[in-house]
């Protein structure tokens, strides 16, 4: 069995945590501008289904929006300080509406709780 080093590890647990409570801003910023996209209250379903992250620190995510308004999909991206960017270092942008597809299909595509 290998013997863990504890600073190492404390190192590590410290790191993941200040990476989950930043995903956490960031993921709230992400729905607060997708929501802003539509009338307040509009927004029924909005719902995370992929998630990028790279090791600078970008993360990208895909979503699906149900809304009074229909089916969507936006994209979403962040740059963190040490990332060159020639756009803002956090945006969410309707990529397409889903007019085509029926609450079944969309649940099965999007794996949508009940």
């Amino acid at each position: 069995m290998l013997a863990l080093n504890k600073p190492i590890l404390a190192s590590f647990l410290l790191l993941v945590s200040i990476v989950c409570a930043a995903d956490d801003v960031i993921t709230q910023e992400w729905v607060h501008l997708i929501k802003a996209d539509f009338p307040q209250g509009c927004v029924t379903r909005l719902r995370e289904y992929l998630s990028t992250n790279a090791a600078n620190g970008f993360r990208g995510g895909a979503w699906v929006v149900q809304s009074c308004e229909g089916n969507f999909e936006y994209g979403t991206r962040y740059y963190p300080l040490g990332v060159r960017t020639d756009g803002k270092r956090i945006s969410a942008s309707r990529t397409r509406k889903l007019d085509d597809l029926t609450p079944v299909q969309l649940k099965r595509m999007y794996s949508l709780p009940d």
